[in-house]
């Protein structure tokens, strides 16, 4: 077995209660690597064309990759692959398109250190369960009494009831609900967040999975690794500028609430704006100030982006929560919260629930929109008085989310189900793509809005709207490295470097990106098949619309330019232009010919 790798898949059947190790395929994994890349792979494979991500039959993979567990930077993250919860073509709101969503944390370092690359989940449980893992011994065990406990309550339990050591990854009320934007989360504030991994986990009625091991990984040539491993920190570490290493360790993502604001690119009042009017009261200086006590890191990280918080005064004082990052923006000023407290609580709220604080923002900032037009009326939700910058309104409306009480049912699904319920002209405000709610970076300033128009899981700010920058982020998911170090200063060569050390491949650089461009494919494929077209790349109406306020002023994108850069896009991934087909050659020249 090549070094970093444990070797061995967990097969678990929640029908049937079967649960079965097998040896991991060296052939896919050298092709895929892991995490993002591998997973797509198998639910390529087994995955229905056309099925509900809610059914049974629709498979969830855990996965890590061969730099998870390994003594280099941030080898933390969690992969998940299953179908997307969130996201459909228009011509077909039945199916669904391919999820990828990470997180940092400990889970998936322990896994491998219990003896597994990955977990895949299949079928469903006729009451609520969970899966605990502990080396070779594996069980499923009945969880009627976690199920439906909010996430701070369920993580201090488990600590209680299996102890501190144990590394775990549940769903909220909102995943056992399923909410269509929940949350798998670990350590109560990580989350694989975006497209419903936790409605997917909750539909299997899977409260949680829990893991301890004892066993250790393999480098395959240690020298190799200490010499590659060393250059990898001094090009993390030794890096600056306003994302360098020490700016990253200050104040993590807060880093850029500032600049984003200055620079027009901020999710505004529901991304009518891109400058925010109270962005000195939410900023990374007022929260250094005013909120932050501590910084928390994942599995091997010197940065420690993550910032603990606590209220101080006022009517939430003494709540203690991590946080607001960057993408917290959609409770902040995408909603008018303009009070760091206020901001804190409805994101803390979000992360109990198990509910996607992105997503959820998103659609809150929708509402408030609709409601000041008059397109609703507060009888379309139960009463609540839904005005800008009101934290009270957006946490009622969170807790009917998350329990689908009234209103809540509905405000669940996604923007395209309440477009469709309420019209009115309400699609004039819906920020989505494929079905997905937009994240905190506003669409008139840079390239994100290509980003939101090509992601594969649909709408999203991850990806980056360059050819370049979308392969070194898929890399980093089949790895299993968190891409903020690599923002920082780490280079795509260190982590080819590592690779090979660890595993003895002999991937040229060449090599790399090429599978980082077979991943891509493969995805694209994916949502291809599941009936999805050019027409589904696309960007919202509020595109076209200039901004207002700020230095940006009067920017904004146009139909025809956009899908210039559309065709563009195309034709550098090697896909037809007029289709966005992946072509026959390109399918050959990336080894994929036997499989799509």
């Amino acid at each position: 077995m090549p070094g970093g790798y444990a070797g061995n898949v967990l097969e678990v059947d929640l029908s049937t209660g079967k649960i079965a190790k097998k040896p991991l395929d060296m052939k896919e994994a050298q092709m895929f690597l892991g995490g993002r890349g591998l997973g797509a792979k198998w639910l390529w494979d087994r995955a229905t064309p056309g099925g509900s991500p809610l059914a049974p039959d629709n498979p969830m993979f855990f996965m890590s990759g061969p730099l998870n567990g390994l003594p280099s930077p941030s080898t933390c993250r969690l992969n998940i692959v299953t179908k997307s919860g969130t996201t459909s073509p228009k011509s077909n709101p039945n199916a669904a398109g391919l999820l990828h969503t990470s997180c940092g944390g400990r889970f998936t370092p322990e896994l491998k250190f219990a003896g597994y690359d990955a977990i895949a989940v299949t079928g469903a449980a006729s009451s609520p369960v969970c899966l605990v893992i502990e080396d070779d011994k594996v069980e499923i065990q009945p969880a009627d009494k976690y199920w439906g406990m909010g996430n701070y309550q369920l993580q201090m339990s488990l600590d209680e009831d299996f102890g501190r050591r144990w590394r775990s990854v549940y769903i909220g009320p909102a995943g056992e609900n399923l909410v269509r934007y929940a949350n798998v989360m670990t350590e109560i504030h990580r989350a694989c967040g975006r497209g419903g991994g936790g409605a997917v986990m909750g539909s299997k009625k899977l409260k949680f999975i829990i893991v301890k091991g004892t066993k250790s990984l393999g480098i395959q040539n240690m020298a190799v690794w200490k010499k590659a491993n060393i250059q990898t920190y001094k090009d993390m570490i030794s890096s600056s500028g306003g994302m360098g290493f020490a700016d990253w360790k200050r104040s993590g993502t807060a880093t850029v609430l500032a600049s984003s604001s200055d620079g027009g690119q901020t999710a505004c009042y529901n991304f009518k704006e891109g400058t925010y009017d109270h962005i000195d009261e939410t900023n990374a200086e007022r929260a250094l100030r005013d909120l932050w006590v501590g910084a928390d890191g994942c599995f091997m990280c010197p940065i420690a982006c993550m910032h603990r918080g606590v209220v101080r005064s006022g009517r939430f004082s003494g709540m203690t929560h991590d946080g607001p990052e960057y993408e917290g923006v959609m409770m902040g000023a995408n909603c008018g919260i303009s009070d760091m407290a206020e901001w804190q609580a409805a994101i803390a709220a979000s992360d109990d629930y198990g509910l996607c604080f992105i997503s959820m923002g998103n659609i809150l900032g929708f509402l408030m929109e609709c409601y000041q037009k008059g397109v609703i009326t507060a009888s379309d939700l139960d009463g609540i008085d839904l005005k800008w910058g009101d934290v009270d309104a957006m946490l009622a409306i969170q807790k009917k989310v998350a329990y689908q009480e009234g209103c809540g049912k509905l405000i669940g699904q996604n923007l395209r189900a309440m477009v469709e319920a309420w019209g009115k002209g309400c699609d004039d405000y819906a920020m989505e793509c494929k079905g997905q709610g937009y994240a905190a970076w506003n669409i008139r300033v840079g390239d994100t809005h290509m980003s939101y128009a090509t992601s594969s899981r649909g709408a999203d700010h991850l990806e980056s709207g360059n050819i370049p920058t979308q392969n070194l982020r898929v890399m980093n998911d089949a790895l299993g490295v968190c891409l903020f170090p690599v923002i920082s200063g780490i280079k795509p060569e260190d982590l080819c470097a590592l690779l090979n050390a660890a595993t003895g491949f002999k991937l040229t650089m060449e090599d790399y990106w090429k599978t980082a461009e077979r991943v891509y494919a493969l995805e694209k494929s994916f949502n291809l098949r599941e009936g999805f077209t050019r027409e589904d790349d696309y960007l919202p109406k509020r595109a076209w619309e200039p901004l207002t306020y700020g230095p940006k002023a009067g920017t904004k994108l146009t139909p025809e330019g956009f899908q210039k850069e559309l065709d563009d896009y195309y034709k550098g991934r090697g896909w037809d232009p007029k289709t966005g087909v992946p072509t026959k050659a390109r399918i050959k020249e990336l080894g994929l010919a036997g499989i799509v």
